[in-house]
């Protein structure tokens, strides 16, 4: 009988049947898995708690002829306080769809597992300006696919930009344009030096040992690159955010 325990994340659900549901899961040693949570619908089953998005837990799977079956799991967190703040919320369903578009089946995935747990973390039950959390995650998140942008150098003529300097990120470019190369790209966003700055360090120590010093967090300009990148639509900002 093939039986594997595994840490997962649901990052979607879908109702199944009367009294079931699917759950795609990230791992970090096999990336994305889909199984079946049997009778976890009904009122007293021990696996309701474990087929909620963004619950975290050490989950038994068993694989047989047909889907990937959940027979248990132990709930390490729900994150639970994020389904009381609808921003913060909305920032969440953000990371699960980013996470949810690079995870390919049996591909691992640690770096973005630990990426997505701390992220929604500091989400929960931080003090950080929760855009702030979402901006540092799509900067490590582009990264880890592979597009880290380049934020030293205009990438059009190679001039390295001066500490507090503006730019435009441009997601086509792969990363800042200066002033002089700027032609009015429609998928650019122009960051203030501050801005600038500010992901430089959170890309090299960390948003814990960046100083919070932003007005406003970079978080539609980052979400704009990354969409870019994936080729899709991540779930929407808080509007009066998406309006800035």
């Amino acid at each position: 009988m093939a039986y594997q325990s595994t840490q997962a994340i649901v990052l979607r659900r879908v109702d199944y049947r009367e009294h079931d549901r699917i759950l795609t899961l990230l791992t970090p040693s096999r990336g994305r898995v889909d199984a079946v949570a049997r009778g976890c619908r009904r009122p007293k089953s021990p696996l309701m708690p474990a087929c909620e998005l963004f619950t975290l837990g050490e989950y038994v799977l068993y694989k047989g002829k047909g889907h990937e079956v959940v027979t248990s799991c132990a709930v390490s967190d729900s994150f639970y306080p994020l389904r009381d703040d609808f921003d913060r919320l909305s920032y969440a369903s953000l990371m699960l769809g980013a996470a949810l578009s690079a995870a390919q089946p049996e591909e691992p995935q640690e770096h973005l597992m630990i990426l997505l747990t701390r992220s929604l973390a500091r989400l929960a039950y931080g003090q950080m300006d929760p855009a702030a959390v979402t901006a540092a995650f799509l900067l490590h998140f582009a990264a880890l696919i592979g597009y880290k942008p380049r934020l030293n150098h205009c990438v059009l003529c190679g001039r390295v930009l001066a500490p507090g300097e503006g730019a435009w990120l441009n997601p086509l470019a792969g990363g800042l344009v200066c002033k002089a190369c700027y032609r009015g790209d429609s998928g650019a966003m122009r960051l203030d030096g501050p801005t600038v700055d500010w992901l430089r360090s959170v890309l090299k120590v960390g948003i814990d040992k960046t100083e919070p010093a932003l007005r406003q967090a970079p978080v539609s300009a980052l979400k704009r690159y990354v969409e870019q990148l994936i080729e899709q639509r991540l779930p929407k900002l808080p509007e009066y955010v998406a309006r800035l």
